[in-house]
């Protein structure tokens, strides 16, 4: 078995750790670039929207290079991640690639990872092992990213401290025990917080919206760059280990769920799909948390985002509190949106005299 799948931010570490775990050769395909872009929006549908041509230019990029089979996520309910996989499947077959799909959908989750075990030859023993040590790679990659971002405004050697979160990240990508996961996890983290002491605040920004646009940097632009170069602390409302804990564990998504629809009662009272309903949220909680903004971003004909864009607006007004939204295509060229994030990021400034 020669496995593939999708490129999100780092979301590759643990996905590796976990097949390479179970003694599965996989085919990563490269960051999302302008080639893999250019494959993508080659055999979409032209109304189809970013992260799916990125996610169809990854797979068709790994089956070109001997991949064989390919697992990505699925989706329920009211939203057209549901047909991602379903849809990239007939893409790549009508194209003559000869290859076994293996679509992870919530509601069938079990059942599908009892399938995968199945075809991996693998133990339950091995596989509990391999998820495991992946999970603990997940929760350390994106606590660092997140502290990540939050203290790279306020230090100047940029590039020395992004030296510092590879570090960790390759150390991470080798580790071969949960325990040392965390240990490197604690080291870097406390390394970060000492470079970037600080005793001012600069204005801070809830980044809410779908994950994928949230987590690929290709996607946004490297948005969470721009920002900072700008004197901007952000923080990311999702990411990709709190919306597996929130979404597949049913424990914690009744909890999550009940506490989103409490927040966002009476501007969104139902969840419509995608991530709606997780951006409502957000977006008014980051404004009772004392947030300067909120950044919205999705991707172009996304429905789920596109109703919560027009609420966004009321949420706005009522919490005064600015929120941009930045709808995200193939066309989208870095100029115009730096001048929107300049723009953006003076008025946050202005509001905020002595950052």
């Amino acid at each position: 078995m020669k496995i593939t799948f999708p490129h999100m931010g780092r979301l590759y570490i643990p996905l590796k750790t976990l097949f390479e775990e179970l003694q599965i050769e996989v085919i990563l395909p490269p960051f999302n670039n302008d080639k893999i872009k250019s494959i993508g929006c080659k055999y979409s549908p032209e109304y189809s929207c970013m992260p799916f041509k990125l996610i169809l230019g990854n797979v068709l990029y790994s089956l070109e290079r001997g991949a064989d089979t390919v697992i990505m996520l699925g989706g329920s309910g009211p939203c057209r991640f549901g047909y991602f996989g379903h849809l990239l499947n007939m893409i790549a077959a009508d194209l003559g690639y000869r290859f076994t799909f293996i679509c992870l959908e919530p509601s069938t989750l079990p059942r599908d990872i009892y399938g995968f075990k199945k075809l991996a030859g693998c133990s339950y023993g091995a596989m509990a092992r391999s998820l495991t040590l992946g999970w603990k790679k997940l929760e350390a990659i994106d606590a660092l990213e997140q502290k990540y971002w939050s203290c790279l405004p306020y230090f100047r050697e940029r590039n020395k401290y992004k030296d510092i979160l590879q570090q960790a990240a390759d150390r991470i990508v080798t580790c071969r025990r949960a325990p040392d996961i965390g240990r490197i996890t604690r080291e870097y983290s406390s390394t970060m917080d000492s470079l970037s002491y600080h005793s001012y605040r600069l204005p801070r920004v809830a980044m809410v919206g779908d994950i994928y646009t949230l987590n690929e940097p290709y996607s946004n632009q490297n948005i969470e760059m721009l920002l900072t170069d700008r004197s901007i602390e952000t923080h990311r409302s999702i990411y990709t280990s709190s919306w597996v804990k929130n979404s597949l564990l049913p424990w914690e998504k009744k909890v999550y769920y009940g506490r989103a629809k409490a927040w966002a009662k009476g501007y969104l009272d139902n969840s419509i799909g995608g991530f709606a309903l997780d951006t409502v949220y957000h977006a008014i909680q980051g404004a009772h948390a004392g947030f300067d903004g909120i950044i919205h971003i999705f991707p172009v004909t996304c429905m789920p985002e596109i109703v919560s864009c027009q609420i966004l607006q009321k949420v706005s007004r009522q919490k005064k509190i600015p929120i941009m939204s930045l709808i995200i295509d193939e066309h989208m060229e870095k100029t115009g949106l730096e001048t929107r994030i300049e723009a953006f990021a003076e008025l946050l400034h202005n509001k905020k005299p002595g950052a």
